[in-house]
């Protein structure tokens, strides 16, 4: 393990059982991550993202099981061996995460000021005046403007943008070492994700912090990592540094994520790339490549599962028949 990993995880697999089967929503993925970097996992819808955080945060349903293989490490410490009240005061103070939906997230009959200043009277053992007086500065921090008057709001009075705001609140409350983000810009306008994101990055650099950053959109981690892993079918299939992987994108999936996005300086009313076909059924998974029947690009070796191997300088990738052509720099995406 390196000796600077904030969080690592290793052969993490995570199964739900269901009436058609078992499936396997997590095969197989270890990364690690460092104090204060930023690492973004990206991938379409039910590739598996979510359900990676949530098995690190040990947020399952009942029907969920992790391979007895799986390890996850905070800080040099396997979580899986710490004692129930570790585990208690490692969600909040060390470890704090961003839901995808801040309306479903928040409390709704709670006040906005006592969903942010409890945690911080449990955890960090500070009276009732130190919290709320730390609430509205967080309130302040995260550019919510009379936070004052904020805190005595409920959750149904505030906008989209000004709910993600409080749910970042909260989570830096009890100031963390790692906050993972799920998909924290989901159903906001383009103006307010911007924002939102902006204000994330500046709030890691600022604490050091480590930054998990979920997302669907290759734009999102083009401006805001140091590192992406590109999640497809449950495994990672590519992962790089995220200059050299919007340099020089190996996998066929990648590059097709990519394509998908909207480019700054595309021509007006031009259609966007859509990639072919769906997801595969993780219940009877293909044999071979999971991408194969979606990509354009198969050749016989694609029968078999590809390894996930290093490339070059932590460059890995898992694929038969690589990409060889470099992306062209396009400012609208890549740094």
């Amino acid at each position: 393990m390196s000796g600077n990993a904030l969080l690592e995880v290793r052969d993490l697999t995570t199964r739900f059982d269901t009436p058609k089967g078992s499936v396997c929503a997590v095969n197989g993925v270890s990364f690690a991550l460092e104090r204060g970097a930023a690492l973004g996992i990206v991938g379409e819808s039910g590739s598996g993202k979510s359900v990676l955080v949530r098995t690190i945060m040990n947020l399952l349903p009942e029907n969920a099981s992790v391979s007895t293989e799986s390890r996850v490490f905070y800080d040099g410490c396997d979580v899986a061996t710490m004692a129930p009240e570790e585990k208690q005061h490692l969600w909040g103070p060390r470890i704090s995460m961003i839901f995808q939906d801040p309306m479903t997230a928040l409390n709704p009959v709670r006040k906005i000021g006592a969903q942010i200043a409890d945690p911080q009277r449990y955890h960090l053992h500070r009276t009732k005046r130190q919290a709320w007086d730390n609430a509205a500065d967080l309130l302040a921090q995260v550019g919510i403007s009379d936070p004052r008057r904020r805190l005595d709001q409920y959750p149904h009075e505030l906008s989209g943008g000004m709910r993600q705001r409080v749910m970042i609140a909260i989570a830096i409350g009890c100031e963390p070492d790692l906050l993972i983000a799920d998909e924290p810009t989901t159903a906001l306008d383009v103006t307010v994700q911007r924002q939102i994101l902006d204000l994330l990055t500046e709030i890691q650099r600022d604490r050091d912090m480590g930054l998990l950053l979920i997302t669907h959109d290759l734009g999102v981690v083009a401006q805001h990592t140091d590192h992406v892993a590109v999640m497809y079918a449950g495994s990672f299939v590519e992962s790089a540094p995220t200059g050299t992987l919007f340099r020089n994108m190996g996998h066929r999936y990648t590059s097709a994520l990519l394509r998908s996005t909207p480019h700054a300086g595309a021509v007006p009313h031009t259609r966007l790339h859509s990639i072919a076909g769906r997801p595969p059924d993780l219940v009877n998974p293909p044999s071979g490549c999971r991408f194969a029947p979606r990509c354009e690009h198969t050749v016989r070796d694609c029968r078999v599962p590809p390894a996930y191997l290093s490339v070059g300088d932590a460059h890995r990738l898992a694929c038969h028949n690589p990409n060889t052509t470099q992306v062209p720099r396009d400012e609208g995406i890549v740094r």
